[in-house]
């Protein structure tokens, strides 16, 4: 009997370790992200479900992040990606976000790939990343991860997620990057 895989669904999930000296700014991507919640500067201020997507502006930390990701995903996984699109979150007490994917089922040639989850400032254990997937005939299956700071989870940008609800009175942070592969 032989067996063909057709189809899985690969989840990435580590630490980044940067090298000494270039160690990843992490309030800095903050405080940006703080800026643009003052400021009202969402992704898309018309789409109910861009609630919580903010803008993040270009900064060497978060240049940093995302070059660390795309070097070591092509030296190990032999995958080149590169940025489709950047935002932040921020989840006040309480907070949750929205089961959602991060494709266009319309336009499935010009939508990312595998979306990033990267945690800024994440209380311990106060929320944790659930991925909805099938198994199957199975449906509705789901994976939890905790969110862990200086930590991140790639997936395929097909699959529903959302960060559940955060349960500290600190606001938790998170940075999405959604990638294509080239």
């Amino acid at each position: 009997m032989e067996k063909k895989v057709l189809t899985e669904i690969d989840v990435y999930v580590g630490e980044v370790n940067s090298p000494k000296g270039f160690e990843i700014d992490r309030q800095k991507i903050k405080s940006d992200i703080l800026i643009s919640h003052i400021k009202n500067n969402k992704v898309d201020k018309n789409n109910y479900y861009c609630a919580n997507d903010y803008i993040v502006p270009f900064s060497q930390p978060l240049d940093w992040l995302s070059h660390y990701i795309k070097d070591f995903f092509k030296l190990n996984h032999n995958k080149p990606l590169c940025d489709h699109s950047i935002y932040g979150h921020m989840f006040f007490s309480g907070e949750q976000s929205f089961l959602r994917n991060q494709i266009d089922e319309n336009d499935l040639n010009n939508s990312p790939y595998y979306t990033l989850i990267y945690s800024l400032d994440v209380d311990e254990d106060s929320c944790e990343l659930i991925i909805e997937y099938d198994n199957n005939k199975i449906k509705d299956n789901t994976w939890h991860l905790p969110l862990i700071n200086n930590n991140y989870i790639l997936f395929p940008s097909t699959q529903k997620y959302m960060i559940s609800k955060n349960t500290s009175d600190q606001i938790n942070t998170f940075l999405t990057i959604n990638y294509s592969i080239v």
